[in-house]
């Protein structure tokens, strides 16, 4: 079951070991919700939704960092700034790393799933001006929108599943102005100095900018680990749950070689 704690973050399991979950663009911490019935029973969810996703306020200025300030501050208001373990999805592995990088918190692992490090080409044309915004909203506020996006993004992957149902309720104000954001994303070569245990997972069939993305860290982190889930795309969590709970909450699976991976299908 479900719980609520002060500062805006859900909680799913009852365990005493935190695991701080970071969601990604157009998205909220219900993004975590499948894996409730894998949670071991020692460990519990700790979702924070960022400003302007899930309810809460938008951030006073909309900025990486004050986005990553505001979210620092309730983690240290909830006493959940040294967490064992570090989850990031999308975008939220982006806003993870910050936040370790700039010593908001810290951890002695870190899970990356199918991050965005880049910004995605095809999406740039939401970025310019009024125009971008238009066409945005005509591509994702709307039923027909989301359908005809659904159905080019398939282009890039076989998985069939809706990429685009997450935004049907979701606040789109919020969604643009991430996006935007998305546009001044640091350079993966910031975070070299971090040493922590590290696992890169990303979807067999996801898109070329989150295979990008993964292999850029995995450039600058020797020592971390990539995990293939088989038959996913972009949200491994919702396509492949009980797979990537196993490489989540320690169950053994495929670790790639470097060449192994590289050998893989790049969509």
């Amino acid at each position: 079951m479900t719980s609520y704690s002060v500062g805006n973050i859900a909680t799913y399991g009852k365990g005493a070991i935190d695991y701080l979950c970071l969601h990604g663009w157009g998205a909220d911490h219900k993004t975590f919700a499948p894996l409730e019935p894998f949670i071991p029973t020692d460990v519990k969810l700790q979702c924070p939704d960022f400003p302007g996703c899930g309810g809460v306020p938008p951030p006073g200025e909309w900025t990486i960092d004050c986005v990553i300030e505001e979210t620092g501050r309730v983690l240290q208001d909830c006493s959940i700034v040294q967490p064992p373990v570090v989850i990031g999805s999308c975008l939220g592995a982006v806003f993870a790393l910050e936040m370790l990088h700039r010593k908001i918190i810290s951890t002695s692992r870190l899970v990356i799933i199918d991050p965005l490090i880049f910004f995605p080409m095809y999406l740039k044309i939401f970025a310019m001006g009024k125009f971008g915004e238009g066409a945005y909203r005509a591509s994702m506020e709307t039923g027909v929108g989301r359908i005809t996006a659904n159905l080019i993004s398939r282009l890039n992957r076989s998985s069939k599943v809706d990429m685009t149902k997450s935004l049907k309720d979701i606040d789109h104000d919020s969604a643009y102005r991430y996006l935007r954001m998305m546009t001044d994303l640091p350079n993966p070569d910031r975070y070299s100095d971090l040493n922590f245990s590290v696992d890169i997972i990303y979807g067999e069939e996801t898109f070329r900018f989150a295979r990008k993305s993964s292999k850029a860290l995995k450039a600058i982190w020797g020592h971390a680990d990539e995990h293939l889930v088989p038959k996913a795309s972009h949200l491994p969590i919702i396509e492949e749950t009980q797979y990537t709970a196993g490489l989540l909450f320690g169950a053994k699976s495929e670790t790639l070689t470097d060449n192994q991976a590289d050998g893989r299908s790049i969509l």
